[in-house]
């Protein structure tokens, strides 16, 4: 396995987390997760009793305003998440390949396309970050959508990085 397959590897895993991490809040979800802070646990059990109902509420409401990957429905969110799934894959089927020891073929292979896939998923990433679900002052980025572009932009780059290595190696077998 190169370099560039273990990079891409590590980039799809990443990513696996991303996308169940928080990406879309909404001005709402934001208030509640910030009363839920302020509103700690209190010791005691008739004096916290207020506190906490207050805390347990604002998490639902949190939780209910908050959307990740996998919760968006959206069409340009289902299809990014079926280009993100495609880049998983095909980057995990390079790196497992080769690491078993496949020799590599000309063309694009598993790794070019982990490197479409992903280049085309980031794209779409960026223009959600740009153009959010729902009314744009109303709705928050989180980190889970900004963590998901770099992790696509490690399996683009590995996968680029490993089609190279082993279009040499292809173009050095085939001159020897």
């Amino acid at each position: 396995m190169r370099l560039g397959h273990a990079i891409a590897l590590i980039g799809a895993l990443a990513l696996l987390i991303f996308m169940a991490m928080d990406w879309y809040s909404t001005a709402q979800g934001d208030e509640a997760r910030r009363i839920e802070s302020i509103t700690d646990d209190p010791s005691g059990a008739e004096a916290g009793e207020i506190p906490r109902a207050l805390n347990e509420e604002a998490r639902f409401v949190a939780e209910g305003q908050e959307k990740n990957a996998w919760q968006t429905d959206a069409l340009i969110d289902r299809i990014l998440l079926g280009l993100m799934l495609a880049a998983i894959v095909l980057a995990a089927l390079a790196a497992t390949t080769r690491a078993a020891g496949a020799k590599p073929t000309k063309g694009l292979g598993f790794a070019g396309l982990a490197a479409i896939f992903a280049t085309a998923a980031a794209v779409a990433v960026a223009y959600r970050i740009i153009q959010e679900p729902g009314l744009d002052a109303g709705t928050n980025v989180k980190a889970g959508a900004l963590l998901a572009l770099v992790a696509l932009a490690m399996i683009a780059l590995g996968s680029a990085h490993a089609l190279r290595a082993d279009d040499r190696e292809v173009a050095d077998a085939g001159s020897a």
